[in-house]
C-alpha cells in the first residue's frame, strides 16, 4: 500500500502545523495513508512520519515536497532525513521500504490563478 508524506519546511510560527493539517486532510480525500513531516523546527519529523505510515501498513512511500523549486532541501536534506540509501530505500522496524520523492511544485498555471486571486483580494480591499 502506498503512503504519502507531505514535506514541509517548518517554522517557529505555529501556523505551519495548521497548513500541514489542511493539506493532509485535502489529500486524504484521494489517498488513504497521508501524513506530513517537517524539515526543521516542527514535529513530526520526516522520519517520524515515515515510521507512522509504515506502522499503518504502507509498503511504499511517496514524499511530496510542498516546495516551489529544487534546492538543497530537495536534493540533500529530504533524502538524508528520510534515511534513504542510494537505491531510495530505508529500513523501518526491520522492513525495507522504498521511498520516491515527487518533484517540487515548480511553475504551474494553477498556482498563478491562486496568486492572481490573492492580488485581486487586496485590490478589492478584502482580508
Amino acid at each position: 500500500m502506498i503512503g504519502i508524506i507531505l514535506v514541509l519546511h517548518g517554522s517557529r510560527v505555529e501556523e505551519w502545523k495548521n497548513i500541514a493539517d489542511g493539506y493532509k486532510n485535502l489529500l486524504s480525500e484521494y489517498f488513504p495513508l497521508v501524513e506530513y513531516g517537517f524539515l526543521e523546527f516542527n514535529k513530526p519529523t520526516l522520519r517520524e512520519s515515515l515510521e507512522i505510515l509504515v506502522n499503518k501498513g504502507a509498503t511504499e512511500i511517496i514524499a511530496v515536497p510542498l516546495l516551489f523549486a529544487a534546492g538543497m532541501h530537495f536534493y540533500r536534506d529530504i533524502p538524508k532525513l528520510l534515511g534513504l540509501d542510494e537505491k531510495g530505500e530505508t529500513m523501518i522496524n526491520g522492513k525495507k521500504v522504498r521511498v520516491v520523492i515527487a518533484k517540487p511544485i515548480g511553475v504551474d498555471k494553477r498556482v498563478a490563478e491562486i496568486l492572481k486571486e490573492r492580488v485581486e483580494e487586496k485590490i478589492d480591499g478584502k482580508s
